[in-house]
């Protein structure tokens, strides 16, 4: 193994272990938050604070010339080449209102490439990760993103909320799901519970990790006008511009075929 190798396997090494312990912190809390309303409508706890302190101290401690961003507090360490983009809890609607559904996410950042990326779902008890070129896991198993020419009509094709109210849904294949947590629906994707995913407003934070995940689970990102991304122009064009599709690449091809905006 080379050094550089080496070095990714020991960073990923860390990073599932934080994981794992940012986990078990949100599972012996979620019962007990207190959400409160952000400018943009969306929800905020004090767990989503919380967490974010815990996995910035750690990263900070381990990668002190690191750069640090998340979804909740200010950015730390410049322009550094390497940043860790953190989302401490993905789907804070649904852990608010019980729903079982939810994320931890951090993604590694190395001079614009999403190079490594860890994703958490306690209520699950379930890890995913990749690194770039060292395939996707979940929980220490292959996954792969199995490839289709078409869609089954019992297939699922999630639809983020801001793209269902941009995409005609009768356009669509399969069977449509909005799972609310966009770390979920790209861990799912990866692993094939879902055949598609489609974003549109989403963050860095949304996406570090995922898009590591999904590339090396063999999938592809596209956008609606059919321009094709590399994982670096997925994350950099963020926040999700115009509605964004990923899946593997003929399933991507069959679904750029027939999706449409609403008039």
């Amino acid at each position: 193994m080379t050094d550089d190798k080496m070095k990714v396997a020991d960073d990923l090494a860390f990073v599932i272990e934080l994981a794992g312990e940012a986990a078990k912190l949100a599972l012996k809390a979620r019962a007990s938050v207190r959400p409160r309303e952000k400018d943009n409508l969306s929800y905020v706890t004090d767990l989503d604070l919380d967490l974010e302190r815990f996995i910035r101290g750690r990263l900070g401690e381990r990668f002190p010339n690191d750069a640090v961003s998340g979804e909740e507090l200010a950015s730390t360490g410049g322009n550094a080449p390497r940043r860790w983009s953190i989302d401490p809890i993905d789907g804070t609607g649904n852990l608010v209102h019980g729903l079982p559904l939810w994320a931890i996410s951090i993604g590694l950042i190395e001079e614009g490439v999403p190079v490594l990326g860890v994703i958490a779902v306690p209520p699950l008890g379930e890890m995913f990760w990749a690194a770039r070129g060292q395939g996707a896991w979940r929980d220490g198993e292959r996954i792969h993103a199995e490839d289709a020419g078409q869609f089954h009509s019992q297939d699922n094709v999630c639809i983020g909320t801001n793209a269902l109210r941009t995409l005609d849904p009768r356009s669509l294949p399969g069977r449509l799901r909005d799972l609310g947590t966009a770390c979920c629906e790209l861990a799912f994707t990866a692993c094939g519970r879902l055949q598609a995913c489609t974003f549109l407003g989403e963050a860095t934070h949304d996406i570090a990790a995922g898009a590591v995940l999904v590339d090396e689970a063999g999938c592809r990102v596209a956008t609606i006008e059919g321009r094709y991304l590399e994982p670096a122009e997925f994350v950099a064009e963020t926040p999700v511009r115009v509605p964004t599709f990923i899946a593997p690449p003929q399933r991507l091809k069959a679904l750029l075929r027939q999706v449409r905006r609403l008039p």
